[in-house]
Formats: structure tokens, sequence, C-alpha cells
């Protein structure tokens, strides 16, 4: 034994490559002589060193020597080879190992041996071929060079480390942190998703979402990235019932509520993206989407694996993590439909509770207004009683809210399913040509053909009279609603096993878009043109569920302007009802007893003093009241489609006004046009255009958009009064009112707008007067700017002799004169100077309007240095430090601009005179989405509170003894933005320097 311990027989390779590790016995028992690198014992120390110390460390080592950088490598470094690499490569030239990334490190490697110098990888992204296939891997790991016994760089010792599953880990961590999203749809959820997965294509090469329809017989493709919609590989529809052929086995995997993997993808897909490694993915896996409370998934995921990973549990445990997220999105999105959708359905029960309280309203105050109304005037008459025209209208809106309230209650009792049916034997045709019949005056004074075909019917039919005669009254005073010229025609007919009644009209007709909701309760049809707009808007669903109750249905046909047709269709005899409603034994009668409310508010809707071709006439006095002339020549334009309401408005106005009345707010809009009125008293709800779209019409008309505007509504509560003056209407009137109110209102309006008018008037006098003030003021600038101008250069000539003169003085004659006569000299030279510097400075202010802009791009950096030379030129031994932006541009007059950078930077230069590390600065900064240029100085600067009074002329804002100057520079400045439309502002602070911004339009960096 040595002094080492090693036995004396003991081998080199044996004593410095000791150890039982892998790496240590097969280096140990390689034949080295038969390699290029000959017998260990002939290898340089520091190479046998090397390898010593590698084989020692457990961290994992490649060393790389000589010119062929063969390789020797520890325990530690061997997984890194893979299976493919070991042990064949030890002791080989590095490149044929890894010549799949020798290009990246073999560069590396002739740096380290050129430069002696060590180098840092972390996290380098390399594609090695360890298992067979080109691997995703990331190393971090140094170059540190290994020194022969002459100390050059012989080697290269490589200790690194393999950070792939970290990278891959903090990657996918990432995308999952991402895949949190909220949205309000399934479909925005998956969408979503598909843009993250999509930026994230290494990992998954391609995506597709489905989920299932509203059926739940089919899946369909609602998202997708790095495939496109539609193709071999991504149908855009798979039918679950009974499955299909499919690409991807997702009826199988929704069935069964378990992943699958897809192999082979290159043999069952023509073309799959080769993006973002240059190959397809060859595998897919196949997940389950599922749905949180229930036991079928909501869709399925279909994810392509990486071609340049293996899919490990890591791999898939992050597949099925990514399921999990897009799960959740998907259910929160559901969740957020579903609530979504139960607040929509109780804003639609808002809204329709909305629109039929306003219905309603509308419908019971127009009717309360014209009973209360002549109720009052009635108890302030000495006689308290009702009579003519008064009492007829009060009798006839009692009627109507009769018939209202009848038809809310009649309708209640349907929905709630506790109307009481009492089916009797009818002589249909009879009873229906009655309820007709009752028309026929109408039809007539309004100028329609009424057309009543009810033949005989072979056999009596059962219906609840009372309900029929709703249906057909609703059907005909409906009809004759809507239709201004024409026929209505009533046709009644049994057809096979059924009796058909057909209610035609050659009216306005329906929108198509609106026969769906027809039936709806409380629905109207936007914009109808119609005798009137009253109505409660349950008229039609009534009649449909009456219909229903006799076991029927009924359907409507509509053209617009051509006409509508309903019909209404019953079974004969009586076995569809319910035996315990008919009356077998009654008696067959066809008795007519409830047309008279139906016809009576018709006629409201024909009966206008106004014509109705024209929709305009000027009333005349009612014979009700005293008949005087109106006290003001004001008129007044009344709108409102019913025509007691419209009577009764004119009873009360035409006392004291002319008034005229329209019965919609398009006529009211055209004779508004026509001849403006003083003030327009306006009805909300009308048909064609109502009180709110006339408003808008007449405030967007120049001619009409003056006019006083009251609306009368029946909506009540603060909100809708402010609704109605945030419109645009100067008052707001809510039914029922009272006369003394209405008058007083009306009164008080067109007073206002009297002396609107007359305060316009005098506007209007008094823009004119300053309209020729200014004229005259701009005159006389111009004369004081030439006579100034004139002055100045007359000046110039005298001073330039005083100045020169002086000067040849103190030049020939100084000897002769005192020092006080030389100093005062000077001094009249130096006022001379001056004087001649503010007279040049007010020719440059008054030239500034006389020349003509000529804009073009300018290079503003180029411009001041040009400047700042010039500056530095007059005092080159000056200390200063001047910057400049590169390429700063302006649309400006490129003279007009070195005049301002002459006197801004001039200004710069003058306040900086006094400090010992003087700093000007050009540039530009963006403010407000705006390029503002600024010239920055750190001299005396200035109170910012004098801001304004810096760019006016001859203001200074330090003494001529501190710095000398004119004090129009800065105006001169101004002056020049304001001819390109720009401005100017300032940031000061005393003895901290000054920045002056400023802008041009058209600036761009």
């Amino acid at each position: 034994m040595n002094e080492r311990g090693f036995p004396d027989d003991c081998s080199i390779a044996e004593r410095i490559f000791a150890g039982d590790g892998e790496l240590a016995q097969l280096i140990r028992s390689t034949d080295w002589s038969s390699t290029a690198l000959g017998a260990i014992e002939a290898w340089p120390q520091s190479l046998r060193t090397a390898v010593s110390i590698c084989l020692g460390s457990r961290h994992p080592i490649v060393l790389w020597w000589g010119p062929q950088r063969w390789m020797f490598y520890n325990d530690g470094y061997r997984p890194m080879l893979g299976n493919a690499k070991h042990p064949q490569f030890l002791g080989r030239p590095g490149q044929e190992c890894w010549a799949e990334i020798w290009d990246i490190i073999g560069p590396m490697m002739e740096q380290v041996i050129e430069t002696g110098k060590a180098t840092w990888s972390e996290n380098l992204f390399l594609l090695m071929n360890r298992s067979g296939y080109l691997e995703e891997t990331y190393y971090t790991f140094s170059y540190s060079p290994i020194r022969d016994e002459l100390g050059r760089p012989s080697g290269i010792f490589n200790a690194c480390t393999e950070t792939t599953a970290r990278v891959l880990g903090d990657r996918r961590m990432k995308l999952l942190r991402q895949m949190v999203v909220e949205a309000r749809t399934a479909n925005e959820a998956v969408q979503h998703c598909a843009e993250i997965l999509g930026r994230n294509a290494r990992d998954i090469p391609f995506a597709l979402f489905y989920l299932l329809d509203d059926t739940g017989e089919q899946l369909r493709l609602f998202a997708h990235t790095g495939l496109a919609m539609d193709t071999a590989a991504s149908p855009a529809a798979v039918r679950l019932t009974p499955p299909a052929d499919a690409a991807w086995p997702l009826a199988r995997v929704l069935q069964k509520g378990r992943p699958e993997i897809v192999e082979d993808l290159d043999h069952r897909f023509d073309a799959l993206p080769s993006e973002p490694w240059g190959e397809a993915a060859h595998q897919a896996m196949v997940l389950p989407i599922a749905r949180a409370g229930h036991d079928r998934p909501a869709g399925v995921l279909v994810l392509g694996i990486s071609p340049r990973r293996a899919f490990d549990d890591d791999y898939r445990g992050f597949f099925e993590l990514v399921a999990d997220h897009v799960a959740t999105a998907v259910s929160n999105a559901r969740a957020h439909e579903e609530q979504q959708a139960r607040v929509e359905m109780l804003a639609e029960i808002d809204r329709v509770k909305t629109t039929f309280f306003s219905n309603v309203s509308h419908e019971f105050r127009t009717p309360l207004t014209l009973i209360l109304g002549p109720l009052e005037d009635a108890l302030g008459d000495p006689i308290r009683a009702l009579r003519d025209e008064n009492l007829e209208a009060v009798h006839r809106n009692a009627l109507r809210l009769l018939r209202l309230v009848n038809s809310l209650l009649d309708f209640s009792r349907v929905e709630a399913g506790r109307v009481q049916s009492r089916f009797e034997a009818t002589d249909l045709a009879m009873f229906t040509a009655g309820l007709a019949g009752s028309f026929q005056s109408l039809m007539e004074s309004s100028g329609l053909t009424l057309t009543v075909d009810c033949p005989p019917l072979h056999e009596p039919a059962y219906v609840d009279r009372a309900q029929w005669e709703k249906i057909v009254l609703n059907l005909i005073s409906n009809a004759f609603k809507f239709t201004f010229a024409g026929e209505i025609a009533i046709r009644l007919r049994a057809a096979g096993d059924r009796i058909e009644l057909t209610v035609a009209d050659t009216g306005t007709g329906i929108p198509a878009d609106q026969l769906p909701r027809i039936f709806e309760r409380f629905h109207r049809v936007e914009g109808a043109r119609g005798r009137s707009f009253e109505g409660t808007g349950i008229g039609l669903a009534l009649v449909q569920e009456l219909t229903r109750q006799h076991g029927g249905a009924i359907r409507v046909e509509s053209v617009v302007d051509l006409g509508t047709t309903f019909v209404v269709s019953i079974p004969r005899g009586f076995d569809h009802l319910p035996r315990e409603r008919v009356v077998l034994d009654g008696a067959i009668t066809a008795d007519v007893a409830g047309a008279a409310p139906f016809v009576l508010e018709a006629k409201q809707w024909s009966g206008r003093r106004d014509a109705l071709s024209h929709g305009v006439s000027v009333t005349e006095p009612s014979a009700a009241s005293p008949s005087q002339p109106p006290t003001t020549g004001a008129r007044v334009l009344v709108a409102d489609d019913n025509a007691d309401m419209r009577n009764y408005l004119v009873r009360l106005l035409e006392q004291r006004w002319t008034v005229e009345t329209v019965d919609d707010g398009q006529a009211a809009f055209e004779s508004a046009l026509r001849h403006p009125p003083d003030l327009i008293l306006s009805d909300v709800m009308m048909p064609r255009m109502d009180g709110v779209e006339l408003l808008r019409a007449l405030r967007a008309n120049p001619t009409t958009s003056t006019i006083p505007v009251m609306l009368l509504s029946a909506r009540t509560g603060e909100e809708a009064i402010v609704s109605g003056l945030e419109t645009g209407a100067d008052d707001y009137l809510v039914k029922p009112f009272s006369a003394r109110e209405l008058l007083g209102r009306v009164g008080a309006h067109l007073e206002m707008a009297r002396l609107r008018r007359r305060a316009t008037e005098v506007a209007t006098e008094l823009a004119e007067t300053r309209a020729a003030l200014l004229r005259d003021l701009d005159r006389k600038n111009q004369e004081l700017e030439a006579f100034v101008y004139s002055v100045s250069h007359d000046l110039r000539a005298p001073l330039r002799s005083i100045d020169a003169f002086s000067n040849a003085v103190l030049e020939t004659d100084a000897h002769q004169l005192s020092a006080d006569g030389q100093a005062n000299l000077r001094r009249v030279r130096a006022a001379t100077q001056r004087m001649s510097k503010i007279i040049d400075d007010l020719l440059q202010l008054s030239r500034l309007e006389r020349v003509a802009l000529r804009r073009e791009v300018v290079d503003v950096s180029d411009l001041g240095r040009r400047v700042g030379d010039r500056l530095m030129s007059v005092e080159p031994g000056r200390s200063l430090v001047f910057d400049v932006t590169e390429r700063l541009l302006a649309d400006a007059d490129p003279q007009l601009l070195e005049l301002l950078l002459e006197n801004l930077l001039g200004n710069a230069w003058k306040f900086t005179s006094k400090m010992p590390r003087a700093h000007i600065v050009l540039g530009s900064v963006r403010i407000d989405g705006v390029t503002a240029f600024f010239v920055k100085d750190n001299g005396a600067g200035f109170d910012p509170a004098q801001m304004e009074q810096a760019f006016l002329p001859f203001r200074r804002l330090h003494t001529q003894e501190d710095f000398a100057g004119t004090g129009i520079g800065l105006a001169t400045v101004r002056r020049i933005l304001d001819r390109h439309g720009g401005r100017i502002w300032a940031e000061a602070a005393i003895g901290r320097g000054a920045t002056f911004y400023w802008t041009l339009p058209a600036a761009c960096l």
C-alpha cells in the first residue's frame, strides 16, 4: 500500500477515477489506448483532474475536451442522454452526440475557447433527441474553460441542470390562472377559453369545444383554436341519436364521462396544422366537460397533444385541469344565463305590469277628466246643473269607464280560470249579423262599406252569448279604428266540422314582425295609424282567450296598407265543451244587447268637428259657453285623438284664445310647420306620432324649435313629470286636471313666450350693435397698426444717425471728453440701440398680420439647433448645455417658426446667463393626446401668478437692470401661434427656471 492508501499495483485509472459509480467503472474499464485520446497515462494532467472532479460530483456535469469536444460525463448527467445515447457517446465527439442542437451549443463553446471566459444560460430552450423523437427541453448551465498546463483553454467544464419540468409547470400554471374567466353565456365562456389556449400552442396545438345544444341530441362546435371550422377533424355538429360516425369518440366520452386518448392522428386526417413545431400532433385527448349537479356532461373537449413531449402523468394532469377550468367557466356562465333568464322573466312581468298600468291609467284618466271637468264647471255654476254637450260627454265617458272596467274584469277572470261560461244553443248567423248591423249607420257616416254575409247555418251553435258578443264587437270596432277607406266585411260560414267567423278590413294593416305578438296582452303596434290611440291593449288578447273557452282558435293575416283579416274558428256541436256548462233545454235566441257601448265609443273616433281628411280645422266658439272674443291674439294648437277631450279643451280655451285642433302628432307637426302657433297643447299617447315624438320633431326644426309645448298625460308621479320635462316640454299636466289650472298654465306660458320673443328681439338688436362696434374697432386697430408701422419705420433713420455719430465721437474724440462725458455718450448710444431694438420688434410684430401663412412640414429639431448655434456664436465662451430632442416635426410656416424659436430660446439664453451650470432643453411631450413642444431652462424663472402678463406687449417680469429686453418677444410668440391656430402656456417658479409649452395643429412626433 502506498501513502495514499492504494495498492502498489493499482493502475493510474483506478487511482484517479476511483468510486463505484457506473461512469467511473465504465471509464476505468475502457481501453482508451485504442481511441484517439490515447491511454489515460498519456492524458494531460488538466484533463485527468477535470474528469476526476466530474466523476466525484453528484451534480450533472459533462466535459468537452479538445478541438473535437470529446465528451466525459458523470452519473448525474447520465439521465439527460436518454436511452439512445449512452454509453456509446462516452469519449466521442460532442457533435456526434448532440447533432440536433450543435448549431446552438457549438458556437457557445467556441466563444469560451477563444475568449477564455465562462458563459451562463438560464432556461435555454433546446429540441433534443433523447428518446427517439425531438423533445422540448429547457436547461440552465454554464460553460467554463478548462486550462491545460500552459494556461490555454483546452476544454470546457459544463455544469448543467435540466429545468424542463419547472418551465413547463410555470407555463401551464400561468395558462390555468388565465382560464379563470367570467362570461355571460356558455358560448362566450368557451370562446374566452379557446382564445387563452390558443396562446399556448406548444402544449395544446389545437383545441375543439363541443357543447350540447338545447335538444340534447347534438353536439355543436362552439369554439376552436389551431383548427379551422368544419373540417374533417372539426365537424361543426355531431348528432348523438343515433351516434353518427365522427372524427372523435365524442358520443362515447359524453355517455361514459371518461376521457380517451386518440392515436395515429396523421392516419385519421389528411392534414392537421403543423404549428408551432413544424410537425402535426400524433395524439389527442378527448375529455368530458363536467356540469355541476348533473350526471351528463355539458359537452366534450378535444385537446391536441404536443409532438415534442411524451404524454406523461404531468401532461395528463394538466389536460384534466384545463377541462376542469372549462367546465367551471361553462357552469358559471350557464348559472349566469339562468339567472339572467329569471331576471328577464321578472323584467318582462314588470314590463307587462308597467304597460298595463300605463294603458289603464291613460284609459281611465281621459274619461275621468271629461267627467270631472264638466262636473266642476257645474258645481261652480249658480244653477249647479249639467246640460247639452257637457251632459252628453259625461254620460258617454261614464259608459266608457264601465266598459273598460268590465273588460278588465273579464280578462282577469279568464286568466284566473274563474270564468263561468254558459254555452247555449244560438242562431249564430242571426246573432252575429245583428251585432255587425249595429255599426251600419256609423260605417255609412264615415264613408265605409259594411258587408255582412252571414247565411243561416244548418244547426244551432253552442256559444256563451256574452262572450261571443265580446268577440264580434271587439273585432269589428278594432277593424273600424284602423280603416279609413274601403270596406269592412263580416262573414260566417260552416267549414267542415267547424264554424268560422271572418272579420276583414281594407285598413292600415299590421307589420309582419308584429303579427306574432298581436294577441299578447297589453301589446300595441308602435306607430300604427288609427282613428285613436285609446285602448287598454287587452282587446285581442281577450278575444283569443274567449275563443279558447269555446275550444276554438283565432288566426290573423295582414298586409301593411292593404288590410287585415281575423278568422275565429270554433267546433260545431257541443261534444268538445264541458258538459256541466252546456244548456240543452234553452230556447234558441239571437238577442243583441251589448253593442251600444262599443258603437258609442267608435262614434267618438269618427264624430269629429275637425276634418279627418285634412286633420286640422279651426274651431268656433261652443254654444255651451258664453261667446266672447279672444282676450289676446294668441293661437293655441290642440292635439288629442279623443274627440270628447278635444271638444272639452276647445270649450275651455276658446273663450280667451284662438284654438285649432288636430287628432294626432303628425297632423300637429304639419300644421305647426305651415302656420306656427303660439303654444301647442298635446296629449302624450296618440296614433301615428305620439306627443313625445311630436316634441322631438318640433325641437329639431328651426321653424318650430321655440314654440312652447304643454303635454297632457295620464302618467303620474315625479319620474313621469321629470321625464316629460327632460324631453323638452315646457310644462306637463296630469289628467284629470282642473279647468282653472289648465287656463292658468296656458296663460302663463303664452306670456313667457311673448317675453322671450321680446328678449330675442332685444338680443338681436344688441348683437347687431356689438358687431358694428367690433367692425369699427377692427378698422381703428388696423389704422393704428398702420400708423405705428409708419412712425416706427420713419424713426429708424434718425436713430441710426444718432448711434453712428455717437460711435464716431467715442472712437475719434473720446480723449477730448471727460470721463463723465464719455459715460454719458455711451448711455446715449445704449438708449439709441435699445430704442432701435424696440422699433424693430414693433415692426416685426405688426408685420405678422401682413405676412401670408405658408405651412409645410418643418424639422423643429434642426431649426432649434441653428438658432442655438447663432446664440452660441455671440457668446462663444459661455458654459451651457443645450439638449434637443431628435425628429421634432411640425406643420407650420418655417420663417415664423424660426422667429418663435429665436424669441423662446433667446429668453432662455438670457435668463440663464447668471447660472453657473446653465441648461436649456428643446423637446416635446404628449398632453391629453396632443403633442406639445417645450423650451425648458433652469434660469431665473418668474412668479406663475404673472403668467398671463408675460404674453402682453411691453409687460416685463424682470427689471431692465437685471435682464435687458423690450417686452415684445413673448407677445410676438403668442401672435405667431394665434395665426397657426395653436396656443402657448408656461410653468415657472422664481429662481427655479421656466418651461414654455406650445401646440401647433397637425403637430406630430
